[in-house]
């Protein structure tokens, strides 16, 4: 059987720590062809990768290549063009996180989706890891009851990003959009995907260029100047449909001992929590705490085996456009609710 063409749009970063890993660990697929607006860097990988095409604009791209899947890893506000772009040439889209700039956008990519009848995956990685998925087959058994509450975030002591991600114009906003949508999104994954209905949320940025030591995040854009327009730190809680209510947050810096990440849910028959997986619940009107065996996963690499399956079996993904969407809406909402300081509707 030929292989899946794929090709890079986007080759910073995430494509070489993530995408491009991920696709050469999958037999059934080979990169064909790659985009970069960056013209260096584009040639850097070419040679890497030793592809034949190599392109500066993805339009082109999408005219001449015969790829069949792209992954769209560029700048947050390229996401939907490329995105749109691929979608109308017939090829199947994986487009990272968060899905695009504003809900408004995501609505767009997704209906473009729907018309063409192209397959779109938005890169929720993170419900891919071992805990998430373990905990999601306990959830789905009933062994939590009713899910009615849950506290997630992901927290840094000193990793503020430079470059675009500090860079309101072409991120569309900082930690929150950064890391706080993976927690977000895991667990409205977890609690079923309960419609929501508002938000109170908070931002702040507070240390932008900081000269201390510490953690470095996107060590290739270390040297490259930012506005840091962006939060550093956000919170929200969320209410959802049926009693349900969320507490996410997330930080690139705060004064904490040291960064971590953390998840747990609340049911009404059990509660659980990560690293590791633990069940809190009862038996026998005894209570009892039991850690769960998980496997260690690359999420990336389990991400893109998932969106081969779906392209080659013509099935759906499990991180639909339509999910990209609903998340998209939330975190508009947060950032207005931060902004105006007060409880935002979802529609």
């Amino acid at each position: 059987m030929s292989k899946v063409k794929v090709g890079l749009v986007g080759v910073g970063s995430v494509a070489h720590w993530g995408h491009i890993p991920a696709y050469q660990a999958d037999p059934r697929v080979e990169i064909t062809a790659i985009c970069d607006i960056n013209e260096e860097r584009l040639m850097a990988t070419k040679e890497e990768l030793g592809v034949k095409e190599a392109y500066l604009d993805f339009n082109e791209m999408m005219a001449k290549s015969d790829c069949d899947v792209i992954s769209v890893a560029t700048w947050n506000n390229s996401h939907k063009d490329a995105t749109i772009a691929g979608l109308r040439a017939g090829k199947a889209v994986l487009v990272e996180k968060p899905m695009a700039m504003s809900a408004k956008e995501a609505e767009e990519m997704n209906k473009v989706a729907k018309e063409t009848g192209s397959l779109l995956m938005v890169g929720f990685c993170s419900r891919f890891s071992g805990e998430a998925m373990e905990l999601k087959k306990l959830i789905e058994s009933g062994h939590l009851g009713d899910i009615y509450y849950v506290k997630t975030g992901y927290l840094r002591r000193r990793g503020n990003p430079k470059g675009w991600f500090a860079d309101k114009a072409r991120s569309g906003g900082g930690a929150l959009i950064d890391i706080g949508v993976h927690a977000l999104d895991r667990s409205w994954w977890l609690m079923g995907k309960p419609k929501p209905i508002s938000v109170m949320g908070f931002s702040w940025n507070k240390f932008g260029d900081y000269k201390s030591v510490g953690d470095v995040y996107s060590a290739d854009l270390v040297d490259e100047e930012s506005n840091f327009d962006v939060d550093d730190h956000s919170i929200a809680l969320i209410r959802f449909e049926g009693d349900k209510t969320l507490f996410v947050e997330s930080s690139w810096a705060q004064n904490i001992k040291e960064s971590y990440g953390y998840q747990e849910v609340y049911g009404d028959k059990g509660g659980a929590k990560f690293h590791p997986l633990e069940l809190f619940t009862d038996l026998d009107n005894n209570q009892v705490n039991v850690q769960i065996p998980t496997r260690n996963v690359t999420l990336h690499t389990a991400e893109v085996k998932h969106f081969i399956d779906c392209y080659l079996e013509g099935k759906e993904t499990m991180n639909p456009g339509e999910d990209g969407v609903t998340i998209m809406k939330i975190l508009d909402a947060i950032y207005e609710s931060a902004r105006t300081q007060k409880e935002v509707l979802i529609k």
